[in-house]
Parts: structure tokens; C-alpha cells; sequence
């Protein structure tokens, strides 16, 4: 669902009392799915894309929501969150993975079209207008990390006081397995080498942006899906960035705006509220340790801090 993988894992009484509230939740992620997909043609936020230039067009509260937060996060980060990100993803064919090396002629028509200030909100009437013919939002940065607090939330609706929901990079625990303090967690090796970092998470979200999934090569080059608004081309240097917030809307775009923004201007800007990680691409290729950056606060996995948690 929303063009990943979904699980949901749930401590209750009984297993069809589990079997219920997991559908439960499920349901959730095909209601936000319907919303915000950009891979279907009948959700709202596809029919947005198509009206929102012409006038501007009443949404439903949580399609309002979601896009004002990414405004929000948007105006924090001046620009490295975008969800006006869309015609540059289809144009390195990202989207659909039919990848391609667009020229520079084909970069600079695009980029006008790529800007957060080019989508006018309004809270009273809970309207979206794009500003400009051609702009086109994808919130495939901030819905999955959105569905999962919903999912969340609906769990805990019926009682469930132990969860964790994971879509694709993006989780949120609640309480703890029996027996255990916390939910342990593994964040993904960026060499692919089986080398998982384990953290400890208990109410608390964790998303993760990296640069070796949605990826391509091309004469040497690798070219991952994580575009800077910008310059209209992908990010290099960051392998991977993780980011741990109350919710997951929040740890969802933060991870991709801090992604896009950099390590320095990251950690001054953000480290002091998020604990977050950066694995970085070694100057050499060869080179086998590759270099972390965290702060002080992001949980490590021998225990000798506690578990992060909000």
C-alpha cells in the first residue's frame, strides 16, 4: 500500500482478537491509500493534481492536513521538503522505475514548476491551489509516515496498548513486547552487507531515507530517488539518514528534508529536538567503514542509553 510494504505486529489476549484489530489497521492504510496515492488515478490527491491549477479545490481534512504539515516542514527547511517534487520525479522516471538521465535543457524546464510557494492553502475553506500550470504534488514523503499514525491510532482506539506498524522506511512503536522494555528495531544496512544497526524504540516513531532502494547506475554514476528541489538532481554523499519523532508524519519528512539538507545544517537546525543518524558515502569506494554522524541523543543498541521515547 502506497506503493510499499506494510506490517503490523500486535500484542493481544487472544489471536482473534489480534487478527481483528490488525484488520482494523490495515483498513486504515487503504483509507489513507485511497487518498494519497499518486499511484492510482481515482485517489483524491490524483484528482487534486489534475483541478488544483484551474481553481482551487476543496480537500478532505486529512488530505489538508498532510499537506499543510509538508508546507510547514517546507518553510523549516526553506525548501529541501517538497512535495511539488513531482515532475522531477517523473522526469528521472523515479516514480514508475523506468529510470532514465534527463539532460539539462529537459532540468531547467522543469524546475519552475518545483516550488512549496506555488500551492496556496486555505485553512477556512480547507481548499489547495497551485499557483502555476503544471505543478503537481507527490506526498510520497510524509503519507506512509501519516497512514502509520493512523494506524496507530486506531490500534490504540480498540485497546491496543503494545504495537508496532512498519511501511517500508517508516515506523511507530507503542509500548513494548511482554517481558521487554522496549521494541527493538533494526535500521537497514546501506551497503546491503547484512550489518543492521539495532535500536531500541518505544513510543516513538523512526524513518528512514536512504539512497539504496529507488536507484539506478549509469557509467558509474548511481542516481537514488531523493532529489534536491533545488538543483533538480539527486543527493550524493548520504547513504542514509534516520530521524526519531513523536510521530511518524514528522519522522517520515524530516528524514527526507534532512536527507536533502545536509548533515551540518541538519544537526544544528534539528538535532537538538530529533535524534537522528547520518551514514555518509566514503571519499574512497572502496573503503569499508563508512562514516556515521548522530547526535547524542539517537539511541544505540548496546544499551548503554535508554531507549528513545516521547
Amino acid at each position: 500500500m502506497l506503493g510499499t510494504f506494510v506490517t503490523v505486529a500486535v500484542y493481544a489476549p487472544s489471536r482473534d482478537q489480534g487478527i481483528s484489530v490488525i484488520s482494523a489497521a490495515f483498513d486504515e492504510f487503504r483509507r489513507v491509500d485511497a487518498l494519497m496515492s499518486i499511484h492510482r488515478t481515482d485517489s483524491e490527491l490524483s484528482r487534486l493534481n489534475v483541478r488544483a491549477a484551474l481553481a482551487p479545490v476543496a480537500v478532505t481534512p486529512d488530505l489538508y492536513r498532510v499537506i499543510a504539515k509538508a508546507q510547514e516542514i517546507a518553510e523549516q527547511t526553506q525548501g529541501s521538503f517538497d512535495i511539488t517534487i513531482r515532475p522531477l520525479a517523473d522526469l528521472w522516471g523515479f516514480i514508475r522505475k523506468e529510470y532514465r538521465l534527463p539532460s539539462d535543457e529537459e532540468l531547467k524546464a522543469v524546475l519552475p514548476r518545483v516550488n512549496y510557494r506555488l500551492v496556496e492553502l486555505n485553512v477556512e475553506k480547507c481548499t489547495v491551489h497551485f499557483l502555476a500550470a503544471g505543478v503537481s504534488l507527490d506526498l510520497g514523503g510524509i503519507a506512509k509516515g501519516f497512514a502509520v499514525d493512523c494506524a496507530i491510532e486506531k490500534l490504540r482506539s480498540l485497546g491496543v496498548t503494545n504495537a508496532m506498524v512498519k511501511a517500508g522506511g517508516d515506523l511507530r512503536a507503542i509500548g513494548a513486547p511482554p517481558g521487554k522494555t522496549n521494541w527493538m528495531v533494526q535500521l537497514e544496512d546501506p551497503r546491503k552487507e547484512g550489518r543492521r544497526v539495532q535500536v531500541p524504540l518505544r513510543d516513538a516513531a523512526l524513518s528512514t531515507s536512504g539512497n539504496y532502494e529507488n536507484v539506478f547506475e549509469i557509467n558509474g554514476m548511481r542516481y537514488s530517488h531523493i532529489l534536491n528541489p533545488r538543483t533538480a538532481r539527486p543527493v550524493q554523499g548520504i547513504a542514509a539518514c534516520n530521524v526519531i519523532a513523536p510521530t511518524c508524519m514528522e519522522s517520515d519528512a524530516l528524514a527526507t528534508a534532512c536527507f536533502v539538507c545536509g548533515v551540518e545544517k541538519s544537526l544544528a537546525k534539528f538535532g537538538w529536538e530529533y535524534p537522528m543518524r547520518f551514514t555518509l558515502l566514503p571519499a574512497d569506494p572502496l573503503e569499508k567503514t563508512w562514516p556515521v554522524r548522530q547526535t547524542a541523543s539517537f539511541p544505540v543498541s548496546n544499551g548503554s542509553r535508554a531507549a528513545a521515547g516521547y
